[in-house]
């Protein structure tokens, strides 16, 4: 079975020379005002994405970076790093300046997948969450030209050809972590394809090249009209899929039942600066707050049908999730580790 190795040579040639983020920041504003507000000492801000542009945690974030440019008076550069599984981008952000002139966006479980399964030199308690915004749950997806029409079909058919059913994925995360519970709860096999992130993972269901994938409700809407999608990890059925019945009502008719996981998109900064800058960290908050309340931010919401899935938590309760999540991929490690 692969093993979940990453070298951390790799890592650290593919950071090697960088420059380090966030120094640019000659002529910063001061901390506070004559009147003795807050302000965002930064001119220039750098958003560290661990993802190639166009996906669905870029979009999402350069959207909510452009209204922050405005709250912040501060000029938000994205800086897109992918590798490793979300490792490099992440090590770069880790790497970078801790007073608030470096902020990251990122996805769980894959940065919990770097820590427990790649042997990361970060922690989760290196993050502190801004907010958790979007918890968009899995998929068992399908061609619209696939003959299985429901969840149960398929299983019925993995069941009877044991390793021969091919699904696309990404390693390590949420998707891949249902793809092994549902092998073990259920005593099939499957077939897994891994790819580096979603738009790769869906172009092979697009393209015919695996029988089904494991992805997330949002995200999969990109490619509706060509998709089935059969079952959600959700607890109700969802307006997005109304016809995709929720995953564990499915399996109760096998006596199994899974973790209800999905790809959960996050805004945070290092650990030290909320703790050495609780003013400067409150005043993220609330300009990230203003920025999802507004107007201009909740039409992008249902623009984009993310209504369902999207939610201003705030850091305890995003925190309190961040640690469930990584608690959770800590129980099944050792499983994910065999693949």
């Amino acid at each position: 079975m692969k093993k979940f190795q990453i070298a951390k040579l790799l890592i650290a040639l593919l950071i090697l020379g960088i420059t380090l983020v966030g120094c640019s920041n000659d002529g910063a504003n001061n901390e506070a005002n004559s009147e003795g507000d807050v302000e965002w000492p930064h001119n220039t801000t750098t958003l560290i994405l661990p993802f190639d542009a166009g996906g669905s945690l870029d979009s999402m974030m350069r959207v909510i970076a452009q209204q922050l440019e405005e709250e912040l008076d501060t000029k938000i550069q994205i800086d897109n790093r992918p590798g490793a599984a979300t490792q490099v981008g992440t090590t770069v952000f880790q790497n970078g300046k801790d007073d608030g002139s470096v902020i990251f966006g990122g996805t769980q479980l894959y940065l919990s997948a770097s820590i427990l399964l790649q042997d990361a030199d970060y922690d989760i308690d290196d993050f502190s969450m801004v907010n958790i915004e979007q918890f968009d749950p899995i998929t068992i997806t399908v061609h619209k030209n696939s003959p299985f029409e429901t969840f149960e079909e398929l299983i019925e058919y993995a069941e009877e050809n044991p390793g021969e059913l091919s699904y696309s994925t990404v390693s390590g995360g949420p998707l891949h972590l249902t793809g092994v519970l549902l092998e073990e709860e259920l005593g099939i096999e499957f077939k897994p394809v891994f790819y580096d992130g979603g738009g790769e993972m869906r172009n092979a269901l697009l393209g015919e090249h695996v029988d089904f994938m494991i992805g997330n409700a949002l995200g999969d809407s990109a490619i509706e009209d060509n998709i089935k999608v059969l079952s959600v990890a959700s607890e109700e059925k969802m307006d997005l899929w109304p016809d995709a019945e929720p995953i564990n009502d499915v399996l109760a008719n096998y006596d199994v039942e899974v973790p209800l996981v999905g790809s959960v998109r996050f805004l945070a900064t290092h650990d030290s600066f909320k703790e050495n800058n609780p003013e400067l960290f409150e005043l993220l908050t609330e300009a990230y707050q203003n920025v999802f309340e507004s107007e201009e931010y909740q039409d992008y919401i249902k623009d984009n049908n993310a209504e369902e899935v999207s939610e201003f938590r705030g850091p305890e309760e995003s925190d309190e999730l961040n640690h469930s999540l990584h608690d959770l991929l800590d129980e099944y490690k050792d499983k994910l580790k065999e693949e």
